[in-house]
């Protein structure tokens, strides 16, 4: 009797397993989902997601997915299951339509690190700020007049110090190149009169911000609520 007992709540917790990667593998929504693949529970895609890219393009987990199902598919990436759009037409109308048919949506570790009150207030802004932002330094005018020439400017340092070197790993220059230029023009940033490395701390807050929520030593989301309390 009890063996009977046993194998039938054997039997019930293997049910019950299946059902749930079942739930997991095919999210309930209103509306019809795109093709893709939640990837394992919990985990999902986020392994995936994070491994390095060797180019400055898209990245391989992004182009791999896009050329499997089409320019939207979906994922489950830190915990979260997501809908991916590569599409500019539909990205194009999710912002004009951003605190009106979308909201913003941020993963839990963006909340713990800038605090919900403060994320909570960024809701329909976002778009406006950032149209504004885009705008002003590259917009026709600012480029023709300045951006064009800042960059060469760049390129030009850039290429001297380059031509200093034994060798130069391109696309981590272009990728420093890019960011101090940009990061000179938002917030005055000149790398040669800063002792830190501003480039490697916004990675690694980057990186924080799209990691799994584990605040212990030696995970990117602890070195980024570190960095927080530093400053």
């Amino acid at each position: 009797m009890a063996y009977i007992a046993l194998r039938g709540a054997a039997l019930a917790a293997i049910a019950a397993l299946i059902h749930w990667v079942y739930r997991w593998r095919h999210p309930k929504c209103a509306g019809t989902l795109p093709p893709g693949s939640m990837g394992i529970p919990i985990i999902g895609e986020t392994l995936q997601f994070f491994a390095p890219n060797p180019t400055c393009g898209l990245s391989p987990f992004v182009r791999d997915r896009v050329k499997r199902y089409g320019s939207m598919f979906k994922t489950s990436i830190v915990g979260r299951p997501v809908v991916v759009s590569a599409d500019p037409d539909v990205n194009h109308y999710v912002f004009q339509n951003e605190g009106k048919l979308f909201e913003s949506w941020y993963p839990d570790t963006f909340t713990e690190i800038f605090g919900r009150d403060n994320v909570g207030s960024l809701h329909g802004f976002i778009y406006k700020y950032l149209k504004t932002l885009v705008l002003r330094l590259y917009g026709q005018e600012n480029l023709k007049a300045v951006l064009l020439a800042e960059t060469d400017a760049a390129c030009r340092g850039s290429l001297a110090a380059w031509a200093a070197q034994p060798c130069v790993d391109i696309k981590d220059g272009l990728s420093t190149m890019i960011f101090d230029l940009t990061a000179k023009k938002l917030i005055g940033y000149e790398p040669t009169k800063s002792s830190e490395s501003l480039r490697e701390n916004f990675t690694a807050f980057i990186r924080g911000l799209i990691s799994f929520p584990l605040n212990i030593p030696g995970t990117a989301y602890h070195e980024c609520m570190e960095g927080g309390r530093r400053r």
